[in-house]
């Protein structure tokens, strides 16, 4: 697939969301919170290894988005972002895999991966 081609059709599948569910221990479903950060790709050039570190840093930082802040003097808040960044940063890295595996077959993908507890 010629390079232009292969821009064309990665705009077209440009976003990749990290979703995380939060919630603190002693919460109920009906409590819980979704949040969601879009990481643009369309841009990058993924058979490069600045395309693939862009992509990486891009995902770290949707991790860090949808994570957010923490009372770092509460246990519960402590434990719960813990928890969040794990299950972000496993998602982020499905996802990665998705983008790249699709990226190389020349087929790329928009993915979403959702964090569940």
């Amino acid at each position: 697939m010629s390079n232009s081609v292969f821009t064309k059709a990665l705009c077209a599948a440009a976003a990749v969301a990290v979703t995380a569910t939060g919630f603190s221990a002693s919460a109920n479903a009906q409590n819980r919170t979704v949040r969601t950060a879009e990481v643009s790709y369309a841009d990058l050039d993924l058979n490069s290894e600045d395309g693939q570190s862009t992509l990486q840093g891009r995902l770290k930082g949707a991790v860090r988005k949808v994570c957010g802040s923490y009372d770092s003097k509460s246990l519960v808040d402590t434990k719960d972002h813990g928890v969040c960044m794990e299950q972000a940063n496993a998602s982020a890295q499905r996802a990665k895999v998705t983008i790249m595996a699709a990226a190389n077959s020349g087929k790329p993908v928009e993915t979403a991966l959702v964090i569940s507890n």
